[in-house]
């Protein structure tokens, strides 16, 4: 009987190690990244895009991995920097072209749309940053994370800066509101930046206005430095309605002499009605999606309060920062990406406290989503 058993015990102990054999790589979950292509003259892309680890083709040497594990960068496989440009460049409708190098293990980039790496005397080429910060490893080692933003930009490396825009989501026409331009690399000012027809003073900020109504698009150049960001500015004409303005359950229509006059349809994905977290698994990403609107989507918009014992705060978008104000008072709009997909990562976790988001997607007629309890809108907690 112990023979018996021993082999039993042997035989079980070797199905054990077949099966841990046989047992696939675990993968790290998708992330939806904001990603960013500034091509030598224009932006190639500028949006949110969902991406994980995958094998990609881009040279005669064949299929290779793009999970974060190559060169030992990373222990779990997952998405990375290339494997989001690669998302990115088939939801843009742009290609792009890369070297294998079996000495990192990874690829080189060569060409992304119309733009090639360039010879003497300048050599212009293709570089990559994670969240405003160079990277320092190939774009199929660096993983990245849900709600990072993803850079990749031309003649990345004769560049001074890598222009930050922060300003406004919504403004009444004809109103002055104040940009500021900062290098995302460490928060200095920019001077000499054009942003909407304006230049930036020494303190990196500009005054605008809108005479239009709609959603005005912002983005910030100097020569030697890489495009900002793009900031939508939603412009409404008073309490009309649009924009988030009036006080309204439904944010309505501009009241444009148009067919469409129903704002896109927004939803938030990730967090659930009523849903309670501890602290130290509050939400920092806030996410969702966007259908499709027959005036096109322009621009998502978040808009977060929290409430707490007696007081109430809502997020800045001027300080990115929870800012005490009256509840449900603000009118603070957040750019969070075009969709379908949007993202806008937190740069704090929430602390306790009880907290409502709203996602407003505005079309081309300025027409907003209606806030529906569930979809758009969610209330959550921190305990």
């Amino acid at each position: 009987m112990q023979v018996v058993l021993s082999r039993l015990a042997r035989t079980g102990l070797l199905l054990m190690l077949v099966l841990a054999l046989a047992a696939p790589v675990a993968l790290a979950a998708p992330a939806t990244v904001h990603l960013r292509v500034e091509g030598s003259s224009a932006t190639l892309f500028d949006g949110s895009v969902t991406t994980n680890a995958k094998t990609l083709t881009k040279d005669a040497s064949g299929s290779h991995p793009c999970d974060g594990t190559n060169g030992g960068a990373n222990p779990t496989a997952g998405p990375t920097m290339t494997t989001a440009l690669d998302d990115g460049s088939l939801a843009g409708g742009f290609t792009w072209d890369g070297t294998w190098f079996d000495s990192f293990q990874d690829f080189g980039i060569n060409r992304i749309g119309p733009d090639s790496n360039g010879g003497p005397p300048t050599f212009p080429s293709w570089g990559y940053a994670l969240n405003f910060t160079p990277s320092q490893v190939g774009g199929c080692q660096q993983r990245v994370q849900g709600g990072d933003d993803v850079l990749f930009a031309y003649d990345f490396f004769s560049k001074a800066h890598l222009l930050k825009l922060v300003g406004p989501g919504s403004a009444d026409t004809g109103e002055a509101i104040r940009v500021t331009v900062t290098d995302g690399q460490n928060g200095t000012p920019v001077a000499g930046a054009t942003v909407g027809g304006q230049t930036t003073g020494a303190d990196g900020g500009a005054t605008l206005s809108f005479d239009s109504e709609g959603v005005h698009p912002l983005k910030a150049e100097r020569a030697d430095s890489v495009r900002s960001n793009t900031v939508a500015v939603c412009v409404h004409n008073g309490a009309d309605g649009a924009c988030g303005t009036g006080g309204s359950e439904v944010v309505a229509g501009s009241g444009a002499p148009v067919s469409d006059t129903t704002g896109p349809a927004a939803r938030i994905s990730g967090i659930r009605r009523g849903q309670v977290f501890s602290a130290r698994h509050a939400p920092r990403l806030l996410k969702g999606s966007v259908g499709v609107d027959p005036s096109g989507v322009k621009a998502v918009y978040i808009r977060l309060w929290r409430h707490y014992r007696a007081g109430c705060w809502f997020y800045s978008w001027r300080t990115e920062t929870l800012r005490r104000g009256a509840c449900g008072d603000h009118r603070d709009l957040v750019y969070a990406g075009r969709g379908p997909a949007w993202s806008y990562l937190l740069p704090f976790t929430p602390p306790r406290g009880h907290y409502r988001v709203d996602a407003i997607a505005v079309d081309g007629h300025g027409n907003g989503s209606a806030i529906l309890p569930g979809v758009n809108r969610v209330d959550f907690y921190v305990r």
